[in-house]
C-alpha cells in the first residue's frame, strides 16, 4: 500500500485519522477551548483532519481517554457540502425565506450527525437517558412545526435505537424540506412552505443541553465542527455568524473551518462579529509561511508515521534522497563565493559585501549554479529539486502537497520495476526530478483550461446568495490570473539570471499602495486558489504601517526554474505594475527588468519562451 496516498478525511474510518494524525500545530490548543473558533486556510493544509483528530472515537483510539465519559468535550464533525448547501434552488429565496428554510436545514443537519455519533456510542448510553433525549427531540421538533408521525421516530421503540429514530426523522425532513425546493418552479404557484423551522437557541442548544445530561458523557459543552462553511451562500453564513453572536459557548461551541473564501463577518440583523470577543482565529496559512520550522517539522513527522506504518524504517532524508553531484558542485561554488569575498574584504578598507560570509553564499551560491546550466551547458544539465528539504518547500505550506507528489513518485518506483512493493527505500533523484517536473506545470492548467472555457457562473443567480466558490470565477478572472503568475515568474526568474542583482532569490512582492477592486479580485483568486500566499510586510519607513506582502507558491519553483530553497528577498512593487502583469506580463517583466537595472538581454531568450 502507497503510504502517502492522499484520501478525503471525510471518507476515511476514526483508525485511519488515529493511526495518521500528527498533532505539531503550536495553535492546536485554542483548538480545544471551550470557545468558537474559525480556521483559516488553503485547500490541503490539514483542516479537516485537525477536526476529525478531535473527534471522540479517534481520541479514545489515541488514548485520550478511556471512554465517552471522559472526554474534555464531545465534538462532531458536520462537513458543509456544496451539494446539500450551494445548490441553486438556494437560489430562488431572498431574505427571511432563505434565512428561516436554511437555518432549519443547516440544524437538522447537525442534530443528524449528533445522533449518528450517539448510536455509535449506544452501549455506554443509559437506555433511560437515550428515551428522555429522544422524548425532548420529538418535543422541540414538534413545537418547531415538524411532524414526528411522518418520521420513523414513531416505530415501535424495540424497532430500533432511540439515537437511530432520531436520525431517521432528520433523514426524512432533509429529503422534505429538498423536495420543497427542487419543485417550487414546476407549480403554477408557489405554495407556502409548511414544514419544521428550527433554529439555534430554540433547537441546537436545547438538543446540546440534552447530551450534556446523558449518563455516560461528560458534561461539557458540544463541540459542533463545521467543516468548509465558505461552501455556504452568503445568506446562511449569516446564519452561522448569528449563531456565534449568541456566544452560547456553555452549551455549544462552533469550530469553522474555511478555505480562505468565507464572504462576511455580518449578522442577519447586519452587526459584525469581531475576534477575540466572539470568536478565535487560526490561519493555518499564516502559521506555516511566518514559521517555517514549525511546518517543516510537522511534515518530517507526517512522513516519518506513514514510513514506520508501512513497515519502512528509512529516515525521511534517506528515502527522499538529494541529487549528489549537484550537492557537490553546490559545495564548489560556496567555496569560491567564500573566497571571493574573503578577497574584496583584504582588497578594500572599508566593508565590501554582505558582512558575513554565510549571508553571502546564502544569497548567491544556487543562482550562480542556475545560471552556470542555464548557458553552454544547459543540454547536459538541469536542475535538481530532489530531496526532503526541496520538497517540503515546494509545498508552500500545504500538507497534501507534499503527500500528493511523493505518491506519485511511491507508484512511479513500483510501476517502473525499479523496487518491490515490499522493498522500497528510497525515491530515486530521477524519479522525484520527473514527477516535480510535471506536478510543477500542472499547476497552471486549470487557469488556461478556464481563460479558454465559456464560465459557468453566467446564471440566473440572485445576487450576493450565490457560493463564494463561484463568485470571482469568471473567465477573464482567471486569465488575469494566469497572466499575473506568468509575469512574476519570469521576472524572478530574470532578477536570478542577473548576476549583477543584490537579490537574485526573488519569491514575493510586496504592495507599496491599495490595489484597485479588479486587481484585488485577481489577488484574492489567486490565494483561494493556491497560487499565492499573503502575508504583512513591516514597511521601512516610520509611519508606513504594514504592506501586503504576497507569495508566489514554491510550487512553481520548477516551472519557472527558480530558487526555492529557505528565504527568499522580495521586491516592492505598484499597482499600476501588476495592472500591466495581469495585461500583459512580457512587457511587465520588460519594464520592470529595465527599473532595476537588470541585463534585459540575458533574459530575452527565457522571456520568448526558451527553455533553461
Amino acid at each position: 500500500m502507497n503510504p502517502f496516498g492522499v484520501q478525503n478525511p471525510e471518507h476515511v474510518d476514526a483508525e485511519y485519522i488515529a493511526a495518521n494524525f500528527v498533532e505539531v500545530l503550536t495553535d492546536f490548543p485554542r483548538l480545544k477551548e471551550h470557545g468558537n473558533t474559525f480556521v483559516h486556510g488553503a485547500r490541503g493544509t490539514g483542516k479537516s483532519m485537525l477536526l476529525r483528530s478531535l473527534e471522540p472515537r479517534v481520541m479514545i483510539l489515541q488514548e485520550k481517554a478511556e471512554k465517552l465519559r471522559d472526554l474534555p468535550f464531545v465534538a462532531i464533525h458536520v462537513p458543509l457540502r456544496t451539494a446539500d448547501f450551494g445548490a441553486p434552488e438556494f437560489n430562488r429565496y431572498k431574505g427571511f425565506a432563505v434565512n428561516a428554510i436554511g437555518e432549519h436545514l443547516l440544524a437538522m443537519h447537525i442534530v443528524l450527525r449528533i445522533a449518528q455519533l450517539l448510536e455509535s456510542f449506544y452501549d455506554e448510553i443509559s437506555e433511560k437517558s437515550a428515551s428522555e433525549f429522544l422524548s425532548r427531540f420529538e418535543t422541540l421538533f414538534t413545537i418547531a412545526g415538524g411532524s414526528i408521525m411522518s418520521g420513523a421516530a414513531s416505530r415501535p421503540a424495540n424497532d430500533t435505537s432511540a439515537f437511530r429514530r432520531v436520525a431517521d426523522v432528520c433523514e426524512r425532513d432533509i429529503f422534505e424540506v429538498r423536495q420543497y425546493l427542487v419543485r417550487q418552479p414546476f407549480g403554477h404557484t408557489e405554495t407556502d412552505y409548511q414544514g419544521a423551522l428550527a433554529g439555534f437557541l430554540d433547537f441546537l442548544v436545547p438538543l446540546a443541553r440534552e447530551v450534556r445530561a446523558l449518563e455516560g458523557l461528560p458534561n461539557v459543552p458540544l463541540f459542533v465542527m463545521l467543516d468548509d462553511a465558505d461552501n455556504l451562500p452568503i445568506p446562511l453564513q449569516r446564519v452561522l455568524n448569528s449563531w456565534v453572536s449568541t456566544r452560547s459557548t456553555g452549551d455549544i461551541c462552533l469550530k469553522v473551518t474555511t478555505q480562505l473564501a468565507y464572504a462576511t463577518m455580518r449578522t442577519i440583523d447586519n452587526r459584525i462579529i469581531e475576534s477575540p470577543h466572539d470568536y478565535a482565529e487560526v490561519n493555518l496559512t499564516a502559521v506555516y509561511t511566518a514559521s517555517f520550522d514549525i511546518y517543516s517539522g510537522r511534515v518530517k513527522e507526517i512522513v516519518t508515521k506513514r514510513l514506520r506504518n508501512a513497515g519502512i524504517q528509512t529516515s525521511v532524508e534517506e528515502f527522499f534522497p538529494l541529487d549528489a553531484a549537484q550537492e557537490e558542485r553546490l559545495r564548489v561554488i560556496a567555496s569560491e563565493i567564500t573566497a571571493e569575498h574573503k578577497e574584496r574584504k583584504a582588497d578594500s578598507e572599508s566593508q565590501v559585501g554582505p558582512a558575513r560570509v554565510r549571508d553571502e553564499t546564502r544569497r548567491y551560491t544556487v543562482p550562480r549554479f542556475m545560471r552556470e546550466i542555464a548557458g553552454s551547458s544547459r543540454s547536459a544539465h538541469t536542475y535538481s529539486y530532489a530531496g526532503f528539504r526541496s520538497l517540503v518547500d515546494l509545498s508552500s505550506g500545504v500538507v497534501r502537497w507534499f503527500l500528493e507528489p511523493a505518491s506519485r513518485m511511491y507508484d512511479r518506483v513500483i510501476s517502473e520495476g525499479l523496487r518491490s512493493s515490499d522493498n522500497v527505500t528510497e525515491i530515486p533523484v530521477s524519479v522525484q526530478d520527473s514527477v516535480i517536473k510535471d506536478w510543477s506545470a500542472e499547476f497552471l492548467e486549470p487557469l488556461t483550461r478556464h481563460s479558454i472555457e465559456i464560465s459557468d457562473s453566467q446564471t440566473d443567480l440572485t445576487e450576493g446568495i450565490e457560493s463564494l466558490h463561484a463568485h470571482g470565477h469568471e473567465t477573464v478572472l482567471y486569465e488575469q490570473l494566469r497572466n499575473l503568475i506568468e509575469g512574476l515568474g519570469r521576472l524572478f526568474r530574470g532578477k536570478l539570471l542577473d548576476p549583477k542583482a543584490r537579490e537574485q532569490r526573488v519569491f514575493s512582492v510586496v504592495l507599496r499602495d491599495r490595489p484597485g477592486q479588479e486587481l484585488e479580485r485577481v489577488l484574492n483568486l489567486g490565494i483561494r486558489l493556491g497560487y499565492l500566499q499573503r502575508s504583512d510586510n513591516a514597511a521601512k519607513e516610520a509611519l508606513g504601517g504594514r504592506r501586503p506582502r504576497y507569495i508566489l507558491a514554491r510550487r512553481l519553483g520548477p516551472h519557472y526554474k527558480l530558487d526555492i530553497s529557505g528565504y527568499a528577498a522580495h521586491l516592492s512593487i505598484m499597482s499600476n505594475d501588476l495592472e500591466l502583469a495581469m495585461r500583459n506580463p512580457a512587457d511587465f517583466v520588460k519594464s520592470r527588468l529595465r527599473q532595476d537595472d537588470s541585463a534585459e538581454s540575458q533574459f530575452s531568450l527565457d522571456l520568448d519562451g526558451g527553455q533553461a
